[in-house]
């Protein structure tokens, strides 16, 4: 009700967390539309249009995107999550930090699977976590098709000034072989050979 009624004074958009279904979008769409009711009949104003996203970060969600993506207006990524349940690697676990990483096949190759899916159907999409932030995966992310970066604004200017370094041509040129990498090596061999100037 608070997000709705504060969507009369400005822009803003309602992103739904752990998503794994499409079952749990339509029920928020519904909830949505007969709060936006509720709300006018009370003599509230409510903007005609809130966007709604979906957080793509169990995997689930990744892999059964085609089935909901008619739902949401735009996707966010979110990395941290997302590594944890697809490796089975607790983030906060020291004894299994050689684990975590997303610089593993099935993550950058799920990563991009979303995101051709996204600008294929013109869904905005935005990568968010530590991933977003760390200016050493920019040229990655970048190849990967990735558009739009998520991040804490103390980390912003370091993140423009690496994207501004990097000729975005010769990183989706160099996509195809980042996602033929078998393994972290190959993926750290890319990024070095890649790294911004």
């Amino acid at each position: 009700r608070a997000i709705l009624r504060a969507s009369a004074y400005g822009k803003l958009r309602v992103l739904v967390p752990m998503v794994s279904t499409r079952e749990e979008l339509l029920a928020v769409r519904r909830r949505m539309l007969k709060l936006t009711e509720q709300l006018r009949g009370e003599g509230h104003m409510v903007s005609d249009h809130v966007p709604l996203g979906a957080m793509i970060e169990v995997p689930a969600a990744a892999l059964a995107l085609e089935s909901f993506i008619d739902l949401v207006d735009f996707l966010s990524i979110g990395t941290n999550d997302l590594v944890q349940y697809l490796l089975a690697a607790d983030r906060n676990n020291e004894a299994l930090t050689d684990l975590y990483t997303p610089l593993h096949p099935a993550v950058l190759r799920l990563v991009h699977s979303v995101i051709r899916l996204a600008n294929k159907r013109g869904k905005p999409v935005a990568v968010c976590g530590e991933m977003a932030g760390d200016p050493h995966f920019a040229p990655l992310l970048l190849a990967l098709g990735l558009g739009e970066f998520s991040l804490h604004p103390a980390t912003l200017l370091e993140l423009r000034h690496a994207i501004r370094q990097c000729d975005l041509a010769r990183l989706h040129a160099a996509g195809p072989a980042l996602l033929r990498a078998r393994d972290r090596t190959a993926i750290e061999a890319w990024m070095r050979e890649h790294a911004p100037a």
